[in-house]
């Protein structure tokens, strides 16, 4: 199958992304990801390769993309952490249940609050208290979920949805 336009221009808007996102974090022109390898794009690499010590040539090789990618993902998107927020054993979070796992919950209630005024504040305590059960059921009512005011898996990622822009 051929290499189309359209996946070109993916692979550029990607290469585009990425030196945008290090020029926060290096010396290089924010540019502007628009799918063109046109001037501004070569400028770029070509500065991104005379910082890295490879040919300064404007072209992406292999050996450029790669050392744009490794920066990228050093410099702006460093390793993510995953909590295991559901460990084996427990189905879901509920009144009566204390820990690190609530204050996170607490914490997510907390940031969704003015995207939802629905969802009323609570206060980090890492124990699961009725305001804390009464906020996830304010937040279950906004979603197909059932208001049971617990937090298990689905009602997990549902928080975690909310948090996106």
């Amino acid at each position: 199958m051929a290499y189309t336009d359209e996946q070109k221009r993916q692979h550029i808007l990607e290469l585009q992304a990425y030196l945008h996102g290090i020029s926060h974090q290096s010396q290089l022109p924010h540019l502007i990801p628009d799918g063109v390898y046109g001037e501004n794009t070569a400028n770029a690499v070509r500065l991104f390769q005379q910082q890295n010590q490879l040919p300064p040539t404007g072209e992406t090789d292999t050996a450029t993309w790669n050392a744009i990618a490794q920066a990228y993902r050093q410099e702006v998107r460093p390793t993510v952490l995953h909590l295991r927020l559901f460990p084996t054993g427990i189905t879901a979070y509920a009144p009566g249940d204390k820990g690190s796992a609530v204050f996170v919950i607490q914490g997510v209630l907390q940031a969704i609050h003015s995207a939802f005024p629905a969802v009323p504040q609570v206060q980090s305590s890492g124990v699961y208290d009725t305001a804390t059960k009464n906020a996830v059921q304010q937040f279950q009512e906004l979603t197909p979920l059932p208001p049971s005011g617990t937090v298990d898996a689905a009602t997990w990622n549902h928080l975690l949805a909310a948090l996106r822009p």
